[in-house]
């Protein structure tokens, strides 16, 4: 993949890490309050981690509000099939007692704005970020 590519008008830069988001830092700070380091690590190694790309992408945008004016951030995701990461999240639920929506599983391969992306805890997040689908195509045909 590019270094950079355009979609629709956005000049978005190649993440420099990949990894898939397990929890959102609240919740994951909350859920090592309540269960320990230990036990979570234990549930995590109590399964079986495969994560595939499903070949799917999506450009998502969020404005960031903060210090100063909006952040601008987009990014571009692909989608995952993981199962462990829905027993993952089924499993902190019941143990810590705290709801969790379904996550997305994805990998973000591309950022502009922010360069840790976007963060997508949930499929609600995921929904409100949405833009539209994307194509591998269309990154090889915008190299940069």
């Amino acid at each position: 993949m590019p270094q950079r590519l355009r979609l629709d008008d956005h000049v978005l830069e190649r993440k420099h890490e990949l990894h898939l988001t397990l929890l959102d830092r609240e919740r994951g700070t909350a859920l090592r309050r309540r269960l320990g380091e230990g036990r979570i690590r234990a549930l995590f190694e109590s399964l079986e981690w495969a994560p595939h790309g499903t070949g799917r992408y999506a450009l998502l945008h969020k404005v960031k509000e903060g210090a100063g004016d909006p952040l601008q951030a987009w990014s571009v995701i692909e989608h995952l099939q993981e199962p462990a990461l829905s027993a993952f999240r089924q499993g902190l639920a019941q143990a810590g007692g705290l709801g969790l929506a379904c996550g997305v599983p994805h990998v973000t391969l591309y950022v502009a704005g922010d360069p840790s992306g976007i963060g997508v805890p949930d499929i609600a997040t995921y929904r409100a970020c949405f833009v539209r689908e994307a194509t591998a195509a269309e990154f090889r045909g915008l190299v940069m």
